[in-house]
C-alpha cells in the first residue's frame, strides 16, 4: 500500500507560473520568490535580502525588513554605510544620533555615512521597511551629504517630458549625494519614448499597479511589491498595465563617473 508523505508540497502551478527571473543583466524577485533570513544584532527581525553586492556586482544593498512587536536592533549599527529606510507598514523608528524619524505612513529617512542607527518596533503589531544601504563615494572638493527625512504623501510630483508620468525626488540631486531615490507614477497608457540603456544601475520596488517590463529583451509582468535589480546598461523599459495608476521606488547611482 502507497501512502502520501505527511509533509506539505508545492502545487505544479507554483513552480510553472513563477514570474522570479535571473539573468546577468537584471533580476526579479516577487513576494513568492523572497527567502527569510537573520541577522546579528536585528533581534525579532526577519530580513528579506533583495539585492547585494554577491550578484551582479551591486554597490548597493536592498533588504526587506519585517519587524516583529518589540522587535529591533540591540545596538547601533551601519555606520560604515550610507541608508536610505521607508517604512511600509506599522510604526518603525529609527534612532539616528540626536534624531528619531516615525516611518509610518510610508516615513523615509537618508542617513550620511557615519551615522549609525538603531531600530525598534515599540508597537504591538509587526512593522515593515525598506532598508537600502550602500559606501559613499566621496569626490575631491565635495562636501558630505546631510540628513533628510519625510513622506511619500508630501512628495511633490513634477510632470516630465511625457504627458501622464511623473517624478518625485526624495532626495537632493547635487554633487554630495552619490546615489538618488525617486518615485516614478504612470497613468494608464503612458509610457517612455524609448528603451532605456545607461551606465547607472537601478533598484526597483512597485509600490502600487502593474506593468510589463522590458529588460535586457525579455517582457515580464510586474505588480506591486515586486523587486528589480537592473545592472548597468542593462536595456529596460516599462508600460503600466491594468486601470489605475502604477508607482515605482527607484534607486539609482549618481554624480559620480563609475571608478
Amino acid at each position: 500500500m502507497t501512502t502520501t508523505p505527511d509533509r506539505p508540497y508545492a502545487p505544479p502551478t507554483t513552480v510553472s507560473v513563477s514570474r522570479g527571473h535571473r539573468t546577468d543583466a537584471y533580476h526579479l524577485l516577487t513576494p513568492a520568490n523572497q527567502f527569510p533570513s537573520r541577522l546579528p544584532g536585528f533581534d525579532g527581525v526577519i530580513v528579506k535580502k533583495l539585492a547585494t553586492p554577491r550578484l551582479h556586482r551591486a554597490r548597493f544593498g536592498w533588504y526587506l525588513l519585517e519587524i516583529e512587536p518589540g522587535g529591533g536592533t540591540s545596538a547601533v549599527t551601519g555606520a560604515e554605510h550610507e541608508h536610505f529606510l521607508l517604512g511600509l507598514d506599522g510604526t518603525p523608528h529609527v534612532l539616528a544620533g540626536d534624531a528619531e524619524h516615525d516611518l509610518a505612513d510610508q516615513g523615509f529617512a537618508f542617513l550620511p555615512a557615519g551615522t549609525g542607527f538603531q531600530l525598534r518596533n515599540d508597537t504591538a503589531a509587526p512593522a515593515r521597511l525598506l532598508w537600502i544601504k550602500q559606501e559613499h563615494q566621496p569626490w575631491p572638493g565635495v562636501p558630505a551629504p546631510q540628513p533628510v527625512s519625510g513622506r511619500l504623501g508630501d512628495a511633490e510630483y513634477r510632470p516630465g517630458s511625457v504627458a501622464g508620468i511623473s517624478r518625485a525626488e526624495l532626495l537632493p540631486v547635487d554633487a554630495p549625494y552619490d546615489f538618488s531615490m525617486s518615485v516614478l507614477s504612470f497613468e494608464p497608457g503612458a509610457v517612455f519614448p524609448k528603451v532605456e540603456v545607461h551606465d547607472e544601475e537601478h533598484g526597483l520596488w512597485m509600490l502600487k499597479g502593474s506593468g510589463l517590463y522590458h529588460l535586457d529583451g525579455d517582457i515580464m509582468e510586474v505588480e506591486t511589491e515586486d523587486f528589480i535589480y537592473m545592472a548597468p546598461y542593462c536595456p529596460q523599459y516599462f508600460y503600466p498595465t491594468g486601470p489605475g495608476t502604477a508607482a515605482y521606488l527607484l534607486y539609482k547611482d549618481i554624480n559620480r563617473d563609475g571608478f
